[in-house]
């Protein structure tokens, strides 16, 4: 019995180490979603082996410490410090699910908030009309087809000077007061045994051409901590703004996961605001950010 439980011991830590491998191994950051429940129960399996005299309580204790080190950015994400500061800028993130029945609560939503910039997800043709209902407010607007499930949006208060359609985004550049700036919607594929590695491979390079700021706003079907995110945000020279917040839930409301985010260009900084579902399996994401 001691040894089985030194075994499940040495299982848990390889799973803990390989959950940060996802930028150079697909199931890295699937393990990556799971590594916080990973690591809580690694910590009470411990205290098990202790008890149970599979292993000294000066390792148990040793092994203690490794794992709350790997549990470290999970908790960084979670409860960081968000910025006080009027917001020189909002961004309204949504997946709208192809599924919303209905786009006049979104619509009624985003001008209750009345954000500068929106990014949408599953935009397919019949959910597309939220983009006429709040066209007079958001004259700048672009979508690019993707998917079964629909494609991305951008709407933004200031005309677009240039648009661009990639593999799972939709770029606007924006003629925004101070300077022009990049407006990305993301949708990527589940991670392995999904495709999101290889999305990732297509995508990164077209969204490192960009030139100027960008401003990121996405359904990424991945945490914050991962390999993925990390790679995102050098591709388009930014970072992931405000605390992660729980945007899905999934299995009838047992798993809840922080997969929408929204990324700011280096300096940057941000506040999140979680909105209600409005008929999507999706909350949505406001973004306030606090310039340089």
């Amino acid at each position: 019995m001691r040894f089985v439980m030194r075994a499940v011991v040495l299982l848990g830590l390889a799973a803990l180490g390989a959950s940060f491998a996802g930028r150079w191994w697909a199931w890295g950051d699937s393990l990556a979603v799971a590594r916080s429940f990973v690591g809580l129960g690694g910590l009470v399996w411990l205290a098990l082996c202790g008890v149970a005299g599979a292993l000294t309580w000066r390792w148990v204790g040793a092994l203690w410490l490794l794992v709350l080190a790997a549990l470290a950015p999970v908790g960084w994400a979670k409860w960081s410090p968000e910025p006080g500061g009027a917001s020189a800028l909002v961004l309204y993130q949504k997946n709208m699910n192809f599924r919303m029945p209905d786009v006049a609560p979104l619509a009624a939503d985003i001008g209750e908030v009345s954000p500068d910039f929106i990014t949408l997800q599953e935009v397919d043709d019949e959910n597309r009309v939220v983009m006429d209902a709040v066209a007079q407010a958001y004259p700048g607007q672009h979508y690019c087809a993707f998917s079964a499930v629909g494609g991305q949006a951008v709407l933004a208060k200031w005309p677009a000077l240039e648009t661009r359609c990639g593999y799972g985004w939709a770029g606007m550049r924006v003629d925004r007061p101070g300077g022009p700036v990049w407006l990305v919607s993301m949708h990527l594929h589940w991670p392995a045994p999904h495709g999101q590695f290889g999305h990732l491979a297509r995508a990164l390079p077209e969204l490192a051409a960009l030139e100027g700021p960008v401003f990121t706003g996405g359904d990424f079907n991945m945490v914050p901590w991962s390999g993925a995110m990390a790679r995102v945000g050098e591709a388009v020279g930014g970072r992931r703004v405000g605390k992660a917040r729980l945007s899905i839930e999934q299995f009838g409301g047992k798993l809840w996961l922080p997969i929408d985010h929204v990324l700011a260009p280096e300096g940057w900084r941000g506040r999140v605001v979680i909105r209600p579902q409005l008929g999507s399996d999706h909350f949505g994401v406001v973004a306030e950010l606090v310039a340089p």
